[in-house]
């Protein structure tokens, strides 16, 4: 069903751009942009867990993010839009090319070709949040989990796009891998997209040997916005899951994630959560929760994050992965001008773990954080 579902819509995606003629009055034209974020901080570490080895990530650090936008667009006579998004990392990163991929546009809607998210991710809400970025993984930049004499560690891995550190997620934390993605235009605030990709891969034009590896994911998000009485409001719901596992894999990995948000007057209020089942020990479940006032230049959140990582399982007892996390963070951002804001994070966080392959003496981290930034756009 999944794969006639599929098939019908790539039918009728193809039917729709090629329905009239595609002449364009000119040739795209790129356009740079993209942003910058460097930031500095101080952090210091609850000493009681620096038993093992020499251990200290407390102090002052900076941490760096920017990326270079080359973006393009024409309008063809039959009053369609196509367009090119091409994303260069600037920072300290092991991936030269961020996202990659084209957008054909018009009254049918919008579909994204290429290395980009899925609509599960990109239609998914949150609560405001104007520091560091709680709900992305950036918690594990300032709070470091120690190692154990046999290597081992509370596992602050698996943050990024998965429950544990970020309810926008994707079955099997696929991230920007090729996909074709459909959303449909918005009526009466509802909108849907959908999203299939093949396979994980990123960057990568070989074939994938289906018998070892999960292909076919398919990725579904949907949000309503409206305004109510002078409310904001607006609601999203994402699903994904693997329809093609690999050989010996019983269970199709699913993720799933829900939020809301509403806003009045300058405040705002929101809570999302996400969750990842049959991943085996990357199962986990994380929520996000916050508050926030903005007013002209001025703004000022305060948000929570809780995620648990469920990790392998031997005989009934967790013993490699598992995981808990909370953290707690009081931001302010103040734009000084067009694409110039100042930010900053007084945060709190905790790593616990029962993992029986980590000694006592680490079973805790423990971090307060104080942390100052610009953020440039251009």
């Amino acid at each position: 069903m999944k794969k006639i579902l599929l098939g019908s819509t790539a039918i009728v995606a193809a039917g729709m751009i090629m329905s009239a003629p595609v002449m364009a009055a000119e040739k795209i034209k790129l356009s740079v942009g993209g942003y910058m974020e460097q930031w500095v901080g101080y952090t210091s570490t609850d000493s009681s867990n620096l038993g093992v080895g020499t251990q200290d990530f407390g102090g002052f650090a900076m941490v760096q993010d920017a990326e270079i936008h080359f973006k393009g667009k024409t309008k063809l006579d039959n009053g369609m839009s196509v367009g090119v998004n091409v994303q260069l990392e600037a920072s300290q990163n092991g991936d030269q090319i961020d996202e990659t991929y084209m957008e054909v546009s018009g009254g049918f809607g919008k579909i994204i070709l290429g290395d980009e998210n899925s609509a599960m991710y990109k239609m998914h809400y949150a609560p405001s949040d104007y520091g560091i970025g709680m709900n992305s993984g950036d918690v594990t930049a300032w709070n470091k989990p120690l190692t154990d004499a046999e290597g081992q560690k509370i596992n602050n891995g698996a943050s990024y796009r998965q429950p544990f550190g970020s309810t926008y997620v994707e079955p099997n934390g696929v991230n920007d891998s090729s996909k074709i993605s459909y959303f449909t235009p918005r009526v009466s605030g509802f909108q849907l997209g959908l999203s299939y990709a093949p396979d994980a891969k990123q960057d990568n034009n070989s074939l994938t040997n289906r018998d070892q590896n999960n292909t076919d994911y398919v990725m579904v998000g949907a949000n309503f916005v409206q305004k109510m009485g002078g409310m904001d409001i607006g609601i999203s719901a994402g699903y994904g899951t693997a329809s093609d596992t690999a050989d010996g894999t019983d269970d199709e990995p699913e993720a799933t994630s829900f939020g809301i948000k509403l806003g009045m007057n300058g405040f705002s209020a929101g809570v999302s959560y996400a969750n990842f089942s049959d991943h085996g020990a990357a199962d986990a479940e994380g929520i996000n929760a916050g508050v926030a006032y903005a007013s002209g230049p001025m703004g000022v959140s305060l948000a929570y994050y809780g995620g648990e990582k469920d990790g392998d399982k031997t005989s009934g007892a967790l013993n490699t992965g598992q995981a808990e996390v909370d953290a707690i963070h009081l931001s302010g951002k103040y734009a000084m001008g067009p694409g110039v804001t100042f930010a900053g994070t007084l945060g709190h966080s905790t790593y616990t773990s029962e993992d029986v392959a980590i000694d006592n003496s680490v079973d805790e981290s423990s971090a307060t954080y104080l942390v100052m930034g610009l953020k440039l756009s251009f």
